[in-house]
């Protein structure tokens, strides 16, 4: 994945870390919603793909991410609300 900071791409060392980081796109374009899986694995660079699919499937778990059938990925309301207002 790129690290925003520097434009380098990197590894997350953890799931929390790439969890974190797939939110936080999704959180930071604003209203450019939705976004497909294949989108969100080249914001994180190459060969991330499986790892994208890994932190959509625990978020969607954890209530944080809509995905549709046709593998379109949306924040909830729950993610923005908490965005918006901080931890």
């Amino acid at each position: 994945m790129l690290d925003k900071r520097t434009g380098e791409e990197v590894e997350p060392t953890t799931e929390d870390e790439s969890d974190k980081y797939v939110l936080l796109t999704i959180l930071d374009e604003g209203d450019h919603w939705p976004w497909s899986v294949a989108e969100l694995a080249r914001e994180h660079g190459r060969d991330q793909e499986i790892t994208v699919r890994d932190s959509i499937s625990r978020l969607e778990r954890g209530g944080l991410i809509h995905r549709t059938t046709d593998d379109l990925i949306f924040p909830t309301r729950a993610a923005i609300y908490r965005a918006r207002f901080g931890e």
